[in-house]
């Protein structure tokens, strides 16, 4: 009777310990699967390359002065910083390295750039770490032009963004998303008012033409958004589901093994008795 039940015992523990194994490499194998959702358009996998790109045109003054940000989650993108280049500006100062994502500032009031028709403002590289769902956003603090001893912020001005994947652009001439995160629009607001649909005061129109603003001592005219964070709330990613519901299923398996032991020891005790 006892080599029967310390037999059971080993049989049910090498049952459940084969089925949590299962369960995690069946998670594993899906996470690295999975695709990472880029702007709710693009599908990438781990490795790929991500090529963004902004433009700038519509400006009706030419540009002597900017200062912008492009923010991107690092634990699903990693840059390549010497693929970060501005092809129309020359002489930018750029940070690719900081916690935020990429910071860059440029003036030159001796030789201001004509915007009127769409040219590339920057271009850069990301490589694909892991699958989930992310976001490339901007957000500009100033962005104007010389007129006498004043620097008055562009009015008229029309961002468009591409997205390539792998050389194969997915995404051309789309108004790139502007950062709705309250705390970095909080650090970054300067002068300059951004719209959703990336064009200026004068030359925007229409449903997308949503003013969203950090705090500001400037005064804002027309109705501000509330700024919300980049991450829809609620929003779980299936990978990260998978994993915890495996974890749970471990838990579950454990307390089986522990009372199954329990019982047999007990069987044993009133065996013996």
């Amino acid at each position: 009777m006892e080599m029967k039940m310390k037999k059971g015992l080993k049989i049910s523990f090498a049952v459940l310990m084969t089925a949590i194994i299962l369960a995690m490499s069946c998670v594993s194998a899906f996470a690295a699967k999975g695709n990472l959702v880029i702007n709710d358009e693009i599908k990438a996998n781990q490795g790929d390359r991500i090529t963004y790109t902004l433009k700038l045109g519509d400006c009706t003054e030419k540009l002597e002065g900017l200062q912008m940000y492009v923010f991107y989650d690092s634990n699903y993108l990693t840059i390549d910083p010497n693929s970060l280049e501005f092809p129309s500006l020359s002489g930018v100062v750029k940070n690719a390295g900081y916690s935020d994502g990429i910071a860059f500032n440029w003036t030159s009031a001796t030789s201001p750039v004509d915007f009127s028709k769409t040219k590339e403002l920057m271009t850069v590289d990301f490589r694909v770490k892991r699958p989930g769902n992310t976001k490339i956003t901007y957000f500009i603090t100033e962005m104007y032009y010389g007129k006498g001893s004043e620097m008055p912020n562009l009015s008229s001005y029309t961002l468009t963004s591409d997205i390539a994947l792998n050389g194969k652009k997915l995404v051309k001439n789309e108004a790139p998303i502007l950062s709705t995160n309250s705390e970095l629009n909080n650090k970054y607001q300067g002068s300059f008012i951004n719209y959703a649909d990336g064009k200026g005061e004068k030359n925007g129109s229409g449903k997308d033409h949503v003013l969203v603003t950090g705090v500001t001592t400037r005064p804002v005219i027309g109705e501000a958004t509330e700024a919300t964070n980049v991450t829809k709330d609620g929003e779980t990613p299936l990978s990260t589901i998978l994993v915890i519901l495996g974890i749970v299923a471990a838990i579950i398996a454990i307390v089986i093994v522990v009372i199954l032991r329990r019982r047999f020891s007990k069987a044993e005790e009133t065996d013996k008795e």
